[in-house]
């Protein structure tokens, strides 16, 4: 029995870039999970080390680990899903700690680890976004 139909394989998705940025955006997701996970620790008491422990740290930074704590897991949460506001928000984590760390680095230290993280995320961000923009551009 011959069989009409043609078996179709896979095709490659319409825009390779949108797959790129989608695996890319659930990937900073799980990392700003982990990050806001992190400040509940802190928050919990988890960590006794002076410094770590919420009890033991100063004003400024028990106000910026519990925003943190929140917004990172919010972001998350938006980046996993794929909409709007969760770019926005991450994009306003990102700068938020870009500029707790360069323009307020006399209250919360000049971590230039954390600085070059947000700096380099957000580049592939935007460099990502650009190339699935010109793709379907080119495609439309």
């Amino acid at each position: 029995m011959i069989d009409n139909e043609v078996t179709q394989l896979p095709s490659e998705p319409d825009n390779p870039y949108d797959l790129a940025l989608t695996v890319y955006l659930r990937g900073i997701a799980a990392i700003l999970l982990l990050l806001g996970l992190r400040h509940w620790l802190y928050i919990a008491g988890v960590f006794q080390d002076p410094g770590w422990s919420f009890e033991t740290m100063s004003t400024p930074w028990k106000l910026v680990t519990i925003h943190l704590a929140v917004v990172d897991l919010v972001a998350a949460v938006g980046l996993w899903m794929r909409v709007a506001w969760g770019n926005v928000i991450w994009v306003y984590v990102a700068f938020f700690e870009i500029a707790i760390h360069t323009v307020f680095a006399e209250t919360y230290g000049l971590d230039l680890l954390v600085v070059a993280f947000h700096v380099v995320t957000l580049l592939i961000f935007v460099a990502l976004l650009v190339m699935s923009r010109r793709h379907e551009a080119m495609t439309a």
